[in-house]
């Protein structure tokens, strides 16, 4: 029931993470449930002109493979999607959630080199934000099949989620 429970209130924390853009130095997010308490850190917009040296998003993801570790276990990796009125931008990022007493803390723990991949314009300009998001779900899901995943540290996590989504991938 308790991973139930983080997912939930993981989806909710990543859908205020959506809908706010705040940056870090912003306080965390605190809901209640019951007597229990979560805190949620929530990921910075992208920094404003991003533009990327990865052609396509399976460049960027397998060059996180690649170049990015993190310096402890992550349980659950999440990937976003930040909206614009002209773009779309992926983000990762790896969490953990720590009990404290009757609190819990949901915590960024990874943030790799390329947090964020603009997605090209040119192959979304006429996409609804729903067909964006089916894409990068299933762009996702073919990354999951690939050899470079299940050599990587993602393979070693609880699970991967997409924030609009849900879990595509867990142990």
């Amino acid at each position: 029931m308790k991973v139930l429970n983080f997912i939930f209130i993981l989806l909710i924390g990543q859908f205020l993470i959506c809908c706010n853009h705040k940056t870090h130095s912003d306080p965390p997010v605190i809901t209640e449930y019951g007597v229990e308490r979560e805190e949620v850190e929530e990921v910075s917009a992208p920094p404003p002109g991003l533009t990327s040296n990865f052609k396509t998003p399976e460049e960027w993801l397998f060059n996180i493979c690649d170049i990015d570790k993190p310096e402890k276990s992550i349980t659950t990796y999440i990937f976003g999607l930040f909206e614009s009125p002209d773009d779309y931008t992926i983000f990762l990022v790896g969490i953990n959630r720590y009990d404290k007493g009757q609190n819990s803390v949901t915590g960024i723990d990874f943030e790799p080199s390329s947090m964020y991949y603009p997605l090209p314009k040119s192959e979304n300009k006429n996409l609804t934000r729903e067909q964006v998001q089916d894409q990068l779900t299933s762009l996702l899901k073919n990354f999951i099949k690939t050899d470079k995943f299940k050599n990587s540290f993602f393979a070693k996590a609880y699970s991967i989620t997409v924030d609009f989504y849900g879990t595509i991938w867990s142990r």
